[in-house]
């Protein structure tokens, strides 16, 4: 299936609802929330939706243009603002990212949920945009809280959330609380890729026989529930020393997220292996800090084929997503070689 038929069968069921929205047949539900237009996003010191998601990110943008981070700071929910860790910082950094390499946008779907309960209103937005830079194509989902009758401190942003639009189905269904950015190579900020773990280090590791140093990468957490990881290592050392010709960073990105219900710094880089047997895709993801020092270190290392750059995955490919997502959800070292292997 191709991208664009993709798109259309994501979006076309949430964007009946968003045009009977948009359009005024929606009812009592929204029809005192929505009923006439503004300019701003926030009005008299609060947080107002736009009928039209797409005057949403003209919003966002001229705030973005005129580097006001404050305003930005405060259309997020109260109950953002007070859980997002850094999040000031992240509104500078998405500041930063749309100067430096958007070239422009376009909004392309979205999809609203709205529930009435015993007199009480809950309405939810989520809007897809599409970033244009040099690099190629990035999603931008921003996800809002319209009204919550109940608990009116989680009305404004939720996220926003920015990827490559290659990426769209390993990060769109990632809620983030507060900006999360997922950087390709030639956008990622100064000094992204350094660090002790990175691919740098576990070729050196590798090419040195360095089997303990190796093993030693990895977290506590990691080497405590993944399976066989010796062996694991050993192959990955061989896979990097004997198969791997060239690399090069793919993604890059850093955020603060829920470990086991405490906040931890984590980082995830993609990487491309050059081979004589074709493309791989090696994913490292790591926590940096963390309450638990267990959990410090690299969680885990996943290898599989990969799409050369440009190609479009077959969204209906499950084999494939699982090597995408499979760091993810499990701890240790995975590798997937070509069919000729």
């Amino acid at each position: 299936m191709d991208t664009a038929n993709f798109k259309k069968r994501y979006t076309i069921i949430p964007l009946l609802f968003l045009c009977l929205l948009l359009c005024g047949c929606h009812g009592n539900i929204f029809g005192n929330l929505m009923a006439s237009e503004h300019t701003e996003l926030l009005v008299d010191g609060e947080y107002k939706p736009f009928n039209v998601p797409r005057n949403t990110m003209k919003a966002l943008m001229k705030l973005v243009e005129a580097k006001d981070a404050d305003t930005i700071y405060k259309v997020f929910s109260p109950k953002v603002r007070e859980n997002a860790e850094g999040l000031y910082g992240q509104i500078q950094e998405f500041i930063c990212f749309v100067e430096e390499d958007v070239t422009s946008w376009d909004f392309f779907g979205g999809y609203g949920n709205g529930d009435r309960s015993d007199g009480s209103v809950t309405m939810t937005r989520a809007s897809f945009y599409e970033f244009s830079t040099d690099s190629g194509i990035y999603r931008c989902d921003i996800g809002e809280v319209l009204k919550d009758a109940v608990q009116p401190d989680l009305a404004g942003f939720s996220d926003i959330t920015v990827y490559p639009d290659e990426l769209s189905w390993e990060y769109a269904p990632k809620k983030p609380v507060g900006i999360y950015i997922v950087y390709r190579m030639e956008d990622q900020p100064q000094g992204a890729n350094e660090g002790p773990y990175t691919m740098e280090r576990l070729i050196e590791l590798a090419q040195a026989g360095d089997m303990d140093g190796l093993g030693e990468c990895f977290s506590l957490s990691a080497k405590g529930d993944a399976e066989d990881m010796p062996e694991k290592v050993k192959e990955l050392a061989e896979f990097l020393c004997e198969q791997t010709v060239t690399w090069e960073f793919y993604t890059w990105t850093e955020n603060i997220e829920m470990l086991d219900g405490a906040k931890a710094a984590t980082r995830e880089m993609f990487f491309y292996l050059h081979t004589d047997n074709g493309l791989y895709r090696c994913d490292i993801r790591e926590v940096l800090e963390s309450r638990d020092p267990a959990d410090v270190g690299v969680c885990s290392v996943s290898v599989f084929p990969a799409l050369y750059p440009g190609e479009e995955p077959e969204y209906e490919d499950e084999v494939y997503q699982g090597y995408c997502t499979w760091g993810r959800d499990n701890a240790g070292i995975s590798i997937v070689y070509c069919q000729e292997n």
